[in-house]
């Protein structure tokens, strides 16, 4: 067996409910070693169909510095791989990601799955997009100014070939954390090419391997085009929705690959508190049950989740909350998620009322991160709600939920005409506009104008009525389905058309 070589001088590069709800709001990511889990990443992958699971997990990930991704060969053929990264990276509005091309090789004989991968992941991307990375060479691997670590979703052939060729990148890389068991012959990553194996322990970086161990089956509640219990809202619960759109995809990644492999060295850059080493460098999950919950988590939200600063993680305690709050709370949390529960929470204690227009400007700003996968105060925004109360209120909650703050320089309030409600975000040279839908409007005015048939502005029963209109829109009305999108970058989800109130 011929492992690949590289030649000339390298060049330097640059079952799901409020329960499952309960435990997203509750967990926080166990974190062991901090400065492995904040060391930058750099990912290897030849794009299998659990790669590009185990992908949308990172690329989405608000607690992974992704620094590079570097095509490889294995499932997929060289430019299939670096193709298929390339538009996965473009879906993730990843641009800051830079991109390695794959290497040819003739490693081993290629897999049986080759077809049936490429064309799952085909369907779930973006039309080709002209390629936007540099060539590979040794250096892809290892980050100016720290210890990077190299996560290897498929074969060692390329890792090897760098090392072989440019044996000093070994100082640069803090260690590599590979997707496969060494113990077993048919762990098809690491049997494609077991001399590059050998040749990579050899270079005396720390390896761990992440091998499924028998607590990693797939769930059944995963046999619907989307997680069971996700809001449909993210990125990656997108692609999976996409990928998993045919009865074939659907029975190859959840029976024939019914366990999760991939997807479980992510989880364990994530969360190693769910693993044991079972022997020196091999981990595997130790509650099943947590495992599956947590990728489900790590898919179905995405890089906006807000950090607590003097807040603790996890949900308050009910006694805190208002008794009408209170009683929607689990309804609240299951329809809508954990993350715009938080943001809620604090916009309606800055805005000190429930008002329908700041309810909506966080489910508007939560929407527009899910659909640019931008963190936190990193999105810039002009608003162009009219500049009269209510619907100016609509930009107090795109800050809260956004954190694009005017005093971070990312807020712009740009009245628009009469009427219009909407707002333009941009991240990483994408941009949409997010425009409140016309009967949602309507909606709003039309019970505003029967609160002001009986009641002025100074009677108390009004503003009762404001806020139980508040808590309707924040309990019932979905930000999945408000908003008519004018896009730069989209993606179409998995979404049910909902009824007006």
């Amino acid at each position: 067996m011929t492992r690949l070589r590289l030649t000339g001088a390298p060049s330097p590069s640059a079952s799901w409910g409020i329960t499952a709800m309960m435990f997203l709001c509750i967990a926080a990511p166990c974190v062991a070693h901090d400065e492995e889990i904040r060391a930058p990443v750099v990912i290897d992958t030849d794009l299998g169909i659990d790669d590009t699971v185990a992908l949308a997990m990172a690329l989405q990930s608000p607690d992974l510095e992704v620094a590079a991704a570097v095509a490889s060969e294995g499932v997929a053929a060289a430019e299939t791989a670096t193709d298929q990264l390339a538009r996965l990276l473009k879906f993730f509005n990843r641009a800051d990601v830079p991109l390695f091309a794959a290497l040819k090789g003739s490693s081993g004989a290629p897999p049986e799955c080759r077809a049936r991968a490429a064309a799952v992941i085909d369907a779930a991307l973006s039309e080709p997009s002209p390629f936007g990375g540099q060539p590979f060479s040794p250096p892809a691997y290892v980050v100016d100014g720290f210890r990077s670590t190299v996560l290897v979703l498929g074969p060692l052939t390329q890792l090897a070939a760098a090392l072989s060729a440019a044996p000093e990148i070994a100082a640069g890389i803090g260690r590599i954390v590979v997707a496969g068991d060494p113990a077993r012959n048919d762990c098809w990553n690491l049997a494609w090419d077991p001399e590059a194996v050998d040749a990579v322990r050899e270079s005396g970086v720390p390896m761990v391997f992440v091998r499924p161990g028998p607590l990693a089956v797939k769930p059944d509640g995963w046999y619907g085009t989307s997680l069971a219990g996700g809001q449909s809202t993210s990125l990656g619960e997108a692609l999976l929705g996409r990928m998993l759109k045919t009865i074939d995809a659907r029975v190859h990644y959840l029976e024939t690959l019914s366990s999760f492999h991939d997807e479980l060295a992510v989880l364990y850059l994530l969360q190693p508190g769910l693993f044991t080493l079972v022997a020196p460098g091999v981990a595997e999950p130790v509650d099943g049950g947590a495992t599956a919950d947590a990728i489900a988590a790590a898919l179905s939200r995405g890089r906006q989740r807000k950090g607590r600063v003097v807040f603790v993680d996890g949900p308050l305690p009910v006694e805190v909350l208002q008794s009408d709050v209170r009683a929607r709370r689990d309804t609240i949390l299951a329809n809508n998620g954990p993350d715009e529960w938080f943001a809620q929470l604090l916009l309606n204690e800055l805005h000190e009322h429930l008002g329908a227009y700041s309810i909506l400007g966080v489910k508007m700003g939560l929407r527009a991160s899910e659909l640019l996968n931008a963190p936190q105060h990193a999105m810039t925004i002009v608003s162009a709600a009219p500049p009269t109360q209510p619907m100016s209120c609509l930009n107090d909650g795109l800050l809260v939920s956004t954190g694009s703050t005017p005093g971070r320089g990312l807020f712009r309030h740009v009245p628009g005409p009469p009427g219009t409600v909407e707002a333009t975000f941009e991240y990483n040279g994408s941009a949409i506009t997010l425009q409140l839908k016309d009967e949602y409007r309507a909606w709003i005015r039309a019970a505003i104008q029967d609160l002001l048939a009986h009641y002025t502005l100074e009677d108390d029963a009004y503003w009762d009525g404001v806020r139980e209109l508040g808590l309707d829109i924040w309990q019932d009305w979905h930000r999945r389905d408000l908003f008519d999108l004018i896009p730069s970058h989209a993606v179409e989800f998995n979404s049910s058309e909902r009824a007006l109130p």
